[in-house]
């Protein structure tokens, strides 16, 4: 919602931007009148002095709305100084401005397209050429060989000049956007990935707090013989039960309307199966090795291994594409460890080395980095490869503890 205060600042921002086009054109306008022009010159006329200053007045109304019609404001300009020369080669005064045109010039090129900016800037040498030829008709004779030389020399680099300064300015600007939109992405992507960490610690976290509170009533219950240790059980009971409601408030206030809630079950490593067989459909070809005995791992730790292969996987498909062939190892030891590298053999020829802009690995950074983990992700040879370590419990799995099996139902 816009305040009156916003609105006050956008006022004063219009207004600042008209005063320095303003000064702008009086900056512009001084020079072609007392060098470009004969204003204060004996022999000029009233007349001509009023033809000049009625044609430096419109030239300046237009330059004061160059950001904002800026092909408007170089038409309006082009033909005042095209009309300018043309009256002074037919001796109606002597009036040639060319900085109000490189103004501009400048500016639709800064604004505008190459498809505009190029049409603008042949234009632009048709007043100065007249110009030229007007400047050499007054001298003639002798002079009219380095008469003209010494007016291409002006001309020509400064008008090339001020466009290539423009397209530059403008290469510049749009980059900058670009990367204001791309970290904007990015923090986007990071407070997704820290909503979707939190609602998953939030069920981790609850099974757990339910099953305890759900133990703590039945031994209350039973607990008739020794009354203290009832009075105990009930206070587990009343702190598990407090301890829901903020696990509850806490996710209602991370599931803002800019990051909402994602639907669907969480997954762990016990997936990865039904997530590989998905990537073959679209033409990868990828395999699965499994190094070591598996360990008990926690909940939330399964579920990061799962969003680690399944990102790097959909970048594979991606960035390499079909033909390419990928391998995800999982090596169980004193951390789990997981590494996806594929060999680039689908990407084009041509094509970037890189597998992605980075935005969803940055979110899986955060989240590894959440755990005490370490990721990487770089060139690997033709390929990439992305790897992590995420720790694990000392305790060696079971035979029932299969990979995956730790996700609550």
């Amino acid at each position: 919602m816009t305040t009156p205060q916003d609105r006050t600042g956008d006022v004063r921002d219009v207004r600042s931007v008209r005063l320095q086009d303003a000064a702008l054109a009086l900056v512009a306008l001084f020079p072609e009148l007392f060098y470009f022009g004969t204003l204060i010159v004996p022999s000029t006329t009233w007349e001509q002095r009023l033809w000049m200053l009625l044609l430096a007045a419109a030239e300046g109304a237009a330059l004061v709305l160059r950001r904002r019609r800026p092909v408007v404001t170089f038409g309006a300009v082009w033909v005042i100084a095209t009309g300018a020369n043309l009256l002074s080669i037919a001796h109606v005064f002597d009036y040639t401005p060319c900085f109000g045109l490189l103004i501009a010039l400048y500016t639709v090129s800064e604004q505008c397209r190459r498809s505009v900016a190029l049409p603008a800037l042949a234009l632009a040498f048709v007043p100065l050429s007249l110009a030229i030829y007007s400047t050499v008709a007054f001298y003639g004779g002798s002079s009219t060989l380095p008469v003209l030389v010494a007016n291409i020399a002006f001309y020509l680099p400064i008008t090339l000049a001020v466009w290539w300064l423009a397209r530059w300015s403008r290469a510049a600007r749009r980059a900058a956007e670009r990367q204001q939109q791309e970290v904007a992405e990015a923090r986007r992507r990071v407070t997704r990935e820290r909503v979707r960490i939190a609602r998953e610690l939030h069920d981790i976290v609850a099974n757990a707090v339910a099953v305890m509170v759900m133990r703590a009533e039945t031994a209350r219950v039973t607990a008739f013989e020794d009354p203290a240790r009832g009075e105990a059980f009930e206070h587990i009971e009343d702190l598990g039960r407090s301890t829901m409601a903020e696990l509850r408030h806490m996710l209602r206030l991370l599931r803002t309307s800019e990051t909402p809630a994602e639907e669907g079950n969480t997954h762990g490593l016990g997936d990865l199966d039904r997530l590989l067989a998905d990537i073959r459909r679209a033409g990868v070809q990828i395999s699965l090795e499994t190094r070591g005995t598996p360990l008990r791992i926690d909940d939330s730790v399964g579920q990061t291994a799962y969003r680690l292969v399944q990102e790097a996987a959909t970048n594979i498909t991606k960035h390499a594409g079909p033909g390419t062939r990928a391998v995800v190892r999982i090596t169980w030891d004193e951390s789990l460890i997981i590494e996806v590298v594929d060999d680039g053999a689908g990407r084009p020829p041509g094509a970037q080395r890189e597998l992605s802009t980075g935005h969803g690995l940055l979110g899986l950074r955060e989240r590894v980095a959440l755990f005490g983990g370490l990721l990487s992700a770089a060139p690997y040879g033709p390929g990439f490869r992305v790897a992590a370590a995420l720790p694990v419990s000392t305790a060696r799995a079971t035979g029932a503890a299969a990979v995956g099996e730790s996700r609550p139902a």
